[in-house]
């Protein structure tokens, strides 16, 4: 059986992390040995255990008995070692000191022993390794039955929630992924961040975070862009918590995200096709939410035909904030008019484009995790079928790094247009 070396505190460069590389597959392996063996001879105490009704100890003791019965030599004290196979069998194993890390976003394993963190925007590598690909096949299935999902060769893709930890975990192996099982872990925060904890961490500055915080008493119509992880959600969930205190707000998601602190939320996700009955969509529950006495839809990530209902919501006179992927602050409509196609609207594309016009007031576009665009929506002109904006605040970009760093420097661009003064000034923030 393995043999595990003493850890020491390495370095993450050459040669030491090399060396805790190996280190940390030979713990893996030990660790999957060890569970193996357990649930093979008492699998009704680790389902006990994991509903309460049998104490840890128990547990451990047969941990322990294992350990000495087939003689495992380890440089980890023994109480490390069990909490490292409880973490195994319960939690997230080699993954779970970066679960519980609240300043990492992102955990992504591309392959057994390929591994990085997203601290604000940055990727790190980490010192991950699951021994082989078998290991790290059985604890993708797993995780993924664990948290209510199905993973096996015929449903080789599963995206679930873990609602207690707040993570977005999705998962593939073989045959869908050619290299091999891989994973990918969005963390929320359990203590969400504040817009000012934002701008202390460069997000945007002062006077950005000082017109979002009138923007949030107003009741214009807010949408979030940009790509995967650039800090859509983040943002929209501080924007969240800062509307006012009676307002009452839908929060509809494919998966729960937003986990909002403030009062008179509903919260609802879609129902899959797996999890059995009829199949419910974003775009069944933003409808459905015309008849519940809303303020404000919220919808966590537009990614179909819920467009149109986004887009129908805010042209009835509610406030509808979202976000959804872009290019650019100027390419989220072109995106919003693409998804609504797909919902056969029955209007035309003219129709369309001046209904979002009129009913979207401010997009923001991030980029690793900073505000590089606030753009205020002044109309459209059919005439010349282009959108008229107003460039409020940016983030003029110096330098950009391999690692998807950006440094450079905030500015204000222009006072806002007639619309969205007189929104301000109705609520007393101008």
């Amino acid at each position: 059986m393995p043999v595990v070396s003493t850890l020491h505190s390495p370095l993450i460069t050459g040669a030491n992390f090399q060396e805790t590389d190996k280190h940390n597959s030979d713990i893996n392996i030990l660790i999957s040995s060890i569970t193996y063996d357990i649930l093979k001879e008492s699998p009704g105490l680790v389902a006990d255990v994991a509903n309460n009704a049998v104490e840890r100890a128990v547990l451990e003791t047969a941990v322990i008995k294992d350990m000495d019965r087939h003689k495992y030599h380890y440089g980890l004290s023994r109480e490390d070692l069990i909490n490292k196979v409880f973490d195994y069998m319960f939690g997230y194993g080699a993954l779970q000191p970066y679960i519980d890390d609240e300043s990492i976003s992102d955990i992504d394993g591309t392959r057994y022993n390929e591994f990085v963190i997203k601290r604000n925007g940055i990727r790190e590598i980490i010192p991950v390794n699951f021994g082989n690909e078998q290991i790290f096949d059985v604890y993708c299935k797993l995780v993924a039955i664990r948290n209510g999902g199905i993973l096996n060769e015929n449903d080789s893709h599963c995206r679930v929630t873990d609602e207690k930890n707040r993570l977005r975990i999705n998962v593939a192996i073989r045959p869908r992924n050619i290299s091999g099982p891989s994973i990918s872990i969005r963390k929320h925060r359990k203590a969400s961040y504040t817009l000012s904890d934002l701008t202390m961490l460069g997000m945007m500055n002062e006077e950005m975070e000082g017109f979002i915080r009138k923007l949030a008493c107003t009741d214009a119509t807010v949408l979030f862009c940009g790509k995967g992880a650039a800090g859509k959600t983040t943002l929209m969930r501080a924007f969240v918590n800062q509307l006012p205190e009676m307002e009452r707000v839908l929060i509809v998601e494919s998966d729960a995200e937003i986990y909002p602190d403030k009062p008179y939320c509903i919260e609802q996700r879609i129902k899959k096709q797996y999890e059995g009955g009829r199949h419910i969509t974003l775009r069944d529950l933003v409808r459905d939410g015309l008849t519940m006495s809303l303020d404000t839809y919220c919808i966590g990530e537009i990614v179909g035909d819920e467009a149109w209902e986004y887009i129908k919501a805010s042209f009835t006179g509610h406030r509808s904030i979202a976000t959804t992927h872009a290019e650019s602050a100027e390419d989220a409509f072109a995106r919003l008019l693409t998804l609504s196609k797909g919902s056969n609207t029955g209007e035309s594309e003219k129709t369309i484009k001046e209904m979002m016009a009129k009913s979207i007031d401010v997009i923001f576009y991030l980029k690793s995790f900073k505000v590089v665009d606030v753009i205020e929506v002044l109309g459209y002109d059919g005439g010349s079928d282009s959108y008229k904006y107003n460039r409020l605040f940016g983030f003029e970009i110096q330098k950009e790094d391999s690692g998807g760093f950006i440094t450079g420097t905030f500015k204000k661009y222009g006072d806002v247009g007639s619309r969205l003064k007189q929104q301000l000034q109705r609520r007393g923030q101008l």
